[in-house]
């Protein structure tokens, strides 16, 4: 028999099987390394220019902006980020480096009144979220409603070192002293609330730890000289002034009247259109 001749013929076959399932092994490796470098981010953070933050009231998504954004800048670099009750954040959307005005949007699954006392820490979760995507030190922030009442929290309460500073802040319609009539007077100039309700009481006790580098804009609505925006009474809006002005470098208080006035139609008032970008750019 000719074992030892077959053996011969069997090794370079054999060896060039080795080598096909080498060459094939060190291929898939080299794609499955290019393929994990695509999938995960190695690089900083995306240096962009001072954003504009945006946080809507009861029940609104990080689409409530839209026609407001469209009216700001229909070209503008938009980032919308969610907060889920679990903690966790998602977004969509991307920043570039050339936007003059970066907008991110931020919102919570549940934006409900009950969940109030933990969204500003669920906003500080989403600042965390945003900065290892993107570098800034500064940003501005506008709060419609009960996002005016989140930064509030968030700035007496949750607010951690490393945060971006907020330097120029907007509250829209914000009820800083509840919307009950039991606090609140229907009237538009004031020395002396009618009574202090729970929820700016609870404002007013760690009002110490809000920066005083902060510009402040707070801006009322007010329907058919009712003294409110039908939902929330201008004295209650201008009770922010308990809080901030004592505390900020500038406060300023604003009340819109005429048309589209109504609490949820003051984010695309004309008038509110031009103070944001008068005041913010």
């Amino acid at each position: 028999m000719n074992t030892t001749k077959n053996i011969k013929r069997k090794i370079p076959k054999i060896l060039l099987i080795v080598g096909v399932i080498l060459m094939l092994f060190l291929l898939f490796q080299k794609s499955l390394t290019a393929f994990a470098e695509k999938f995960t981010s190695t690089s900083d953070p995306v240096a962009i220019q001072t954003p504009t933050i945006f946080v809507p009231g009861t029940n609104g998504t990080v689409n409530r902006f839209n026609g407001l954004i469209k009216a700001l800048d229909s070209k503008a670099d938009v980032l919308k980020v969610t907060v889920a009750t679990d903690g966790t954040v998602s977004s969509k959307g991307k920043l570039t480096s050339t936007a003059e005005h970066p907008i991110i949007v931020i919102a919570f699954e549940d934006s409900s009144d009950e969940t109030l006392p933990v969204q500003g820490k669920w906003y500080q979760l989403a600042l965390h979220y945003i900065q290892e995507k993107y570098s800034f030190e500064t940003y501005n922030y506008l709060g419609h409603s009960n996002g005016g009442l989140v930064i509030t929290s968030y700035l007496e309460e949750f607010q951690q070192t490393g945060d971006p500073e907020l330097a120029k802040l907007i509250t829209l319609g914000t009820p800083y002293n509840d919307t009950s009539k039991k606090y609140n007077e229907a009237v538009t100039s004031f020395t002396q609330l009618k009574e202090t309700s729970d929820l700016l009481e609870g404002y007013l006790t760690n009002l110490e730890n809000i920066p005083d580098t902060i510009e402040m804009l707070n801006i009322a609505g007010e329907v058919d000289d009712t003294a409110s925006d039908n939902t929330v009474p201008v004295q209650s809006v201008f009770s922010g002034r308990y809080i901030y002005q004592d505390q900020v470098a500038e406060y300023q208080e604003v009340l819109i009247e005429g048309e589209n006035t109504s609490h949820s139609e003051l984010v695309e008032n004309q008038k509110a259109v031009q103070l944001l970008k008068d005041f913010f750019w």
